[in-house]
């Protein structure tokens, strides 16, 4: 085996390491800021806990009554357009 056969061989299990290395880093430093982001929201929130759930809820209830209405609108916009195409035909 030549020297450069046995560098390669090197380099390759040295990247393999240093990418498991690099993803397990990354998740633990995404553990960190996501559990430090949280502790801020809580301690730097303007409401109190029952005003963020009652504004949580409501916000809830908008978007599905958004989604709700938007479907409601494309039914109606189907059906009118398969009666059109029937009255055509």
């Amino acid at each position: 085996m030549n020297e450069y056969q046995r560098y390669e061989d090197y380099s390759q299990g040295a990247q393999e390491r240093s990418t498991g290395s690099n993803v397990a880093r990354s998740i633990t430093f995404l553990l960190i800021g996501m559990g430090v982001g949280a502790a801020a929201a809580l301690l730097l929130t303007p409401m109190s806990g029952r005003d963020v759930r009652n504004a949580i809820g409501s916000g809830c209830r908008r978007a599905v009554d958004g989604i709700s209405e938007q479907t409601r609108n494309l039914r109606e916009r189907g059906s009118s357009l398969l009666g059109f195409n029937r009255r055509k035909a």
